[in-house]
């Protein structure tokens, strides 16, 4: 027996012998390179795009008003509407606000507005169906609204925990209270 180094290649149907695969092309590495480099940079902008709607369609905290140290009560009728999406009207009264932020990640608001002279109920039509019930309907109860409904978001909208209710005074004027707790 001799011992030769040139052992002949095994070939079998179907496979390719060693020789016959080419060895890699000049600058392959520079054009992997560039590769992951484009992808990377698609990647980052689909998320800065993603967030930048994000944030235009969701209001952050410092939107709303500064609850590190509890509750605050300076959020305006614009921002009441703006977290709890319910397009409230022009003339809206604020009559009582609770904003907190927990953990800076989650919101709760409990507002209640009362509605200009006239004006139509926007949870009539919009963001938010009738609810049979709402664990703090003695609140609205308690206030002898004429008409009162109560009203829960409509989920594939506004996501869980969108609660409100509606009825009218004895002067006739809508009032809403509201009663969200999301993330921001």
């Amino acid at each position: 027996m001799t011992n030769d180094m040139s052992e002949p290649e095994l070939s079998l149907p179907g496979f390719i012998a060693e020789s016959d695969v080419l060895p890699p092309s000049k600058g392959l590495g520079w054009r992997l390179l560039a590769l992951l480099v484009g992808l990377g940079l698609v990647i980052g902008l689909a998320i800065a795009g993603g967030a930048a709607v994000f944030t235009a369609i969701w209001p952050t905290s410092e939107t709303l008003c500064d609850s590190s140290a509890g509750t605050c009560s300076d959020v305006s009728a614009e921002q009441i509407a703006e977290f709890s999406l319910i397009d409230l009207p022009e003339g809206v009264e604020v009559e009582s606000v609770q904003f907190a932020t927990v953990e800076d990640s989650f919101g709760l608001l409990y507002a209640t507005v009362v509605l200009p002279e006239g004006a139509a109920d926007p949870l009539r039509g919009g963001n938010y169906r009738v609810a049979a019930t709402l664990s703090w309907a003695s609140e609205v109860d308690s206030l002898g609204l004429d008409n009162a409904l109560l009203y829960e978001g409509i989920e594939s909208i506004t996501g869980p925990d969108f609660e409100a209710a509606s009825g009218q005074r004895a002067d006739g004027r809508t009032v809403i209270l509201i009663r969200v707790s999301r993330a921001i």
